[in-house]
This record gives structure tokens, sequence and C-alpha cells, in this order.
């Protein structure tokens, strides 16, 4: 039996041994593997860094890939080359027109007549931004007017710790300046040249008509509010759409203003400068009820008003305010047509 026994634990021993040793071989090979596959992640990993910023989490997960922008006040910002939740200070039609639907929104993104049924689902950030809202919203991309930064620095400032703000300036054009930056600020510049391509076939076919209609008259914007007179440039309130996309002639000295200020909003006038700033064909901003509506029935009365030749001929136009308030590319284009017909009826 001791015999028996000890052959018993010899062989036992060997198996062990065997055993140990097969465990040792596959825990080298599986270590090799995955040294293979970290240095495989490691050259990935360089690579995307040659082309743009690359974080990864510690979970081994690849986080969005970001890059450095410069916006309009020339700051540099590192933005998500994908941003996924975007606030729109302003310029929410814009991002509407590229597939994208803001997280949040600016006051103003809510007054667009012809998106507001888009807008339905979008959180409403307020004016001036609410910080406590807008963290709810955990935003990745904040786009606003550089007048925020110069009205709201304290709110802007602390916004600023949540998400990368990109500044854009209304000063410049409205199409082929600030809807192409943002445009290629959330990888979508393919879909903004083609709407760009569809709105000028409109333009052009929109001012063969106006011009075969009206010929070389000239064209005013002006709004009556209680106590203020003023005329309408090349911006909001039906202003871009008339000097720029249906380059509609401008009185004399509404030329010199635009000249002035290429793409400048609006100037204040007195009444008895009303006749040199008047076109042959009015478009008339006035609100239908309260002091505004007082203060131009208060206008109509007068023999400046009715000395007019646009009002002799009946070429005074009434523009609904809510309607022609912004300057985004969505209100230009839809307003366009609008005033085509009434200018070439």
């Amino acid at each position: 039996m001791h015999q028996a026994e000890r052959t018993f634990r010899r062989l036992a021993g060997m198996l062990l041994t065997v055993m140990a040793a097969v465990l040792l071989l596959s825990a080298c090979g599986s270590n090799g593997n995955n040294g293979n596959g970290n240095a495989s992640q490691a050259t990935a990993g360089t690579s995307q860094l040659e082309t743009g910023k690359e974080e990864q989490s510690t979970g081994g997960e690849e986080t969005p890939q970001f890059r450095t922008v410069t916006d309009d006040l020339g700051r540099e910002v590192e933005v998500s080359i994908s941003p996924k939740a975007i606030i729109a200070g302003e310029f929410a039609s814009e991002l509407l027109t590229l597939g994208i639907t803001p997280v949040g929104s600016g006051d103003n993104g809510f007054k667009v007549v012809f998106t507001q049924e888009q807008m339905k689902d979008v959180e409403k950030i307020g004016d001036p931004p609410n910080l406590e809202k807008i963290l709810t919203l955990n935003p990745d991309l904040m786009i606003a007017p550089t007048v925020f930064f110069d009205i709201y620095p304290e709110q802007m400032a602390q916004i600023e710790k949540i998400a990368p703000i990109y500044y854009i300036s209304f000063d410049q054009d409205p199409i082929y300046d600030i809807f192409v930056k943002i445009a290629d600020l959330v990888g979508k510049s393919d879909e903004a040249a083609a709407w760009i391509k569809d709105y000028e076939a409109a333009a052009v076919d929109a001012r063969a008509r106006l011009k075969a209609a009206i010929g070389d008259e000239t064209v005013s914007i002006f709004r009556v509010e209680k106590g203020r007179l003023r005329i309408y440039l090349n911006r909001n309130f039906a202003g871009y759409m008339l000097r720029s996309s249906l380059e509609a002639n401008a009185p004399a000295p509404v030329a010199a203003e635009l000249d002035k200020a290429p793409f400048g909003s609006a100037v204040e006038i007195s009444l008895e400068k009303l006749p040199e700033y008047a076109g042959d064909h009015i478009l008339l901003i006035v609100r239908g009820e309260g002091d505004d509506k007082a203060a131009f029935e208060e206008i109509e009365k007068s023999g400046l008003w009715n000395n007019l030749n646009a009002v002799k001929e009946g070429h005074v136009h009434m523009l609904e305010t809510d309607k022609y308030y912004g300057s985004d590319i969505v209100t230009i284009r839809e307003t366009m047509k609008e005033v085509l017909t009434m200018l070439t009826q």
C-alpha cells in the first residue's frame, strides 16, 4: 500500500506541474496580445492627434475630437468637431436650416414667425441668458452674438465655464458671412452651399421680375414708433432682403447711409426729412395697436405725408412687424417672396 501511495503522489505532482506550465504559457500569450492591442491603439491615437486633438476617457472610450477656431471677437475657441447639444443665443434659424435643432435658444429665436413650429421642443434660456437653465441642458457649444459679450459680461463669463462660446457679429453679411461661419463651425458646409445655391437662383429671378415691374424706381422702409421715425438699411425689418436680395434702388440719402454702414440696421430721422428719404415705393412698419398706431395716425393727417409721391400713387405697403423683425436667413428668403408680390402688383 505504501508503494502504491508513493506512485499516486508522484503522478499527481507531475500532473500539477504540467497544468501550471500550461497556465503560464496561456498567461504569457494573453499578455502579448494585450500589448499588441495597446500598441495599435497608441498608434491610432497618435495618428488622430495629428489631425485634431483627441482625448480618451479612463475607460478607454474615445471622446469627440476637438479643433481650435477663431470667433468674431478674435478669440481662439476650442470646439467639438461634431457638437451635439448646441445653445443658440441667436442664430437658431441658421441651425434649423442646417438640420440641427438647438437644445436651447435666446428669446429672439422664438420670434421668427417662419420657424416657430420647429422651435416647439427647444428650451428657452431667456434674455439675459439664465445660467441655471443652461446648466441643466448640458451643452457642448453655445453660439452667441457679440453684443452678448458687451451687455451680459458676467453671465457669459459663467456660461463659458459650462461650454465653449463662439461669438458672431451682426455687422456682416447674414448669408455669406454669418451662415457660412455657422455651417463650418458645426460641420455642415455642404448643406450651406446647397441652400445658398437655391437662394441665389430665387434671388436672380426675383430681381429680374422687380426690375421689369418698377424699373429704376426707388424703395424705402420706414418704421413709425411713438416719438421715433426710423429708416431701415441693410439688416433687419426687410433691410437685407430689399437691398441685397432684391437689390432695389434706394433714394440718394438712404444710399449715402448704406455707404457709411453697409450692414447697418437703421437710422433715426426727423419727420421733416421724410420727403428726402421717401422712395417711389414705401414699405411701412407700424404696430397695429397702442402708441405706435396713434403716432402714425397723426403723421397720416399731415400735409408732409400726403404730398409724398408714394402716398399719392398708392405705393405704400404695410409690413407685419412680427414677421419682418428678424435678419435671419429664413426670414430673408420668405419675406423676399412676399415683398416681391407687393411691389410687382
